[in-house]
């Protein structure tokens, strides 16, 4: 991918924008600062064939500090205010999330602005090793995730994500809440998977030998960690008590003529999300559209017949598939 995709110039009806923002000042809200340390996929056992398909060898770091303590003020008053807005939810399935709000960046443009923030990107490339930009479908490129009322329900189950990259950054005290701790699975996707019985991104409550789950450790509010959750097995865990527990969660795309985009379409394709099917189409057609630029470039002249048709199939086959199963999924009208 050589760029991200803007945000469209409307949003859907569903999102309720907000008012008399402050504008976000990197300058006076971001406190950027090192990760102690990082994990790498090598670290948590994948192999070096999988490593080579990654867009990059990270695993996920240890949490740092990313607001100043007036942007994390901001950031949580309109986390705060956004939520009466947030999305419907039945904790179950795929949807594992009880109370979450997906689409910031249409309701926010301080929330916006902050997920494309130049300083904040660069700072995350460069743990990432690789360039990173916001992620091309906005709906998960900006979201948020609440406590949910009943405290029964983990907050997220154990699960990947359905993006490479993107940071969990707590907005609230970690000493003002019990439980709700962020773990990850000290071992690959398949091996969770295996242990726990599900598949994909399907979650469970159901539990890993805790020797080999680690918990993330947050110094404070205003702290947060990056990963490649596509490939990092893991949860947060139900509250012990009814409590405040929000966290923003911006996403992420690798940037490179031939960084490999992980998000999963066929997934995030069932979420339900106001404007879903057309940011997936963008999403896909912005993927094709660099794809027909490297036949354009590329192809030689002298290529045979099959391998122009091949040249073409190849650089269209996502989206025609997405295509197909929209269709399918509608009843093929």
């Amino acid at each position: 991918m050589r760029a991200t995709l803007p945000f469209p110039d409307h949003k859907p009806a569903a999102y309720i924008r907000l008012r008399d923002e402050p504008p976000f000042d990197p300058g006076r809200h971001l406190a950027l600062e090192a990760p102690a340390h990082t994990v790498s996929l090598a670290d948590l056992g994948y192999d070096r064939e999988t490593i080579a398909r990654s867009p990059s060898p990270l695993g996920l770091t240890s949490a740092f500090r990313i607001f100043s303590d007036e942007g994390l003020a901001v950031m949580r008053e309109l986390a705060q205010l956004m939520k009466c807005n947030r999305n419907d939810s039945a904790a179950t399935g795929e949807n594992r999330l009880g109370s979450y709000l997906r689409g910031a960046g249409y309701r926010s443009r301080f929330v916006r602005d902050f997920c494309e923030c130049r300083q904040l990107l660069d700072h995350l490339s460069g743990l990432a090793g690789v360039s990173l930009a916001r992620h091309s479908v906005p709906a998960v490129a900006c979201g948020i995730n609440y406590a949910p009322e009943d405290v029964t329900r983990a907050i997220d189950t154990w699960h990947v994500d359905s993006v490479s990259f993107d940071a969990v950054i707590l907005l609230t005290d970690p000493g003002a809440f019990r439980g709700g701790q962020f773990q990850y699975f000290q071992g690959t996707q398949a091996e969770g998977e295996a242990i726990l019985g599900v598949s994909g991104v399907r979650g469970t409550q159901r539990e890993l030998p805790p020797e080999r789950v680690k918990t993330m450790t947050f110094p404070a509010a205003g702290y947060g960690f990056l990963q490649q959750g596509n490939l990092v097995f893991h949860r947060a865990c139900r509250l012990r008590e009814k409590a405040e527990r929000t966290t923003l969660l911006p996403s992420f795309v690798a940037l490179g003529e031939h960084r490999p985009d992980r998000t999963n379409v066929d997934s995030l394709r069932n979420w339900g999300d106001p404007g879903m099917l057309t940011e997936l189409a963008r999403h896909e057609a912005h993927l094709a559209r660099d794809n027909l630029r490297r036949l354009i470039d590329d192809l030689p002249l002298g290529a045979s017949p099959v391998q122009v048709a091949d040249a073409i199939d190849g650089s269209v086959s996502d989206l025609t598939r997405y295509a197909s199963r929209v269709r399918a999924a509608a009843g093929g009208h």
